[in-house]
């Protein structure tokens, strides 16, 4: 009998395909060409890959492995952010920037300290409580260190992902995080997702053409009915698909559009 609603692997195929269009306007929309719409799409792409880490922190077996295989992913992709541009240079020298992976491997690192918070809460051990609020306030303060000291960045970004300065920044971290705490009630997540997808929309321009062309990242709350029709199923296996599709496609459109624009 046929499952009902959507499983982690089909939900995953929906963000790879849909982040095809987003990165086609990325890295083409100089030609006037592509349609904006292409980027509305791809506003619910990365809240579905935080939602599928959320269930794959959650489920794995074992977690630092899981943490490990992500934060690899995000060093591998910083070093060819750095080195395509070298040999692939475009006109206008757009760099590349993308690396969800190093914005997935933050947030997994807030949910085990959410889990060393959540346990010591529970024991009522007043010291560990202190403990895990320092661990919660250290990426960020990381963070600020990395703003201040210009020099040490241009090191440690390779190698140190933090909060401010992945994909997406704290907004995404503070989304893995919320959903991590309401993955227990489908209802209150969709709710609070909503809210916060809302919330993004009025730091913005909220004129007609603002919310359509300019502040667009507030369409990321279409992603909202997926997590509902989510059945909590792992589905096909494939672990490794998006780990290698997302920066291989990346790297293909950037070189194919060096070559576009510089003819």
């Amino acid at each position: 009998m046929k499952e009902r609603g959507l499983t982690g692997f089909q939900l995953k195929i929906t963000g790879l395909l849909l982040m095809i269009f987003d990165h086609i306007h990325e890295f083409f929309s100089f030609s006037g060409n592509i349609p904006v719409a292409f980027k509305w799409v791809g506003r619910i792409v990365a809240p579905i890959f935080i939602f599928m880490t959320v269930e794959g922190y959650t489920h794995t077996r074992n977690k630092k492995k899981y943490m490990l295989r992500l934060y690899l992913a995000s060093v591998l992709m910083n070093i060819g952010n750095y080195l395509i541009p070298k040999y692939f240079e475009r006109i206008d020298s757009l760099a590349l920037m993308n690396n969800i992976f190093a914005t997935l491997f933050v947030i997994t690192v807030y949910l085990c300290i959410v889990d060393f918070i959540t346990k010591a809460i529970k024991e009522k051990n007043e010291m560990k409580i202190f403990l895990g609020g320092i661990l919660f306030i250290l990426p960020i303060a990381l963070s600020i260190f990395l703003m201040i000291n210009v020099e040490t960045l241009i090191y440690l970004i390779f190698l140190i992902p933090t909060p401010i300065f992945v994909e997406g920044g704290p907004i995404f971290v503070l989304i893995g995080i919320i959903m991590y705490l309401l993955r227990g009630d489908r209802k209150k997540l969709l709710i609070a997702y909503i809210v916060m997808c809302l919330a993004v929309m009025f730091t913005g321009d909220l004129s007609v053409k603002g919310l359509f062309f300019n502040n667009y990242q507030w369409m990321m709350a279409f992603a909202a009915p997926l997590f509902y029709l989510y059945n909590g199923k792992k589905g096909k296996g494939m672990k490794y698909l998006f780990y290698l599709f997302y920066p291989t496609h990346i790297y293909i459109f950037y070189i194919i559009s060096c070559y576009v624009m510089n003819r």
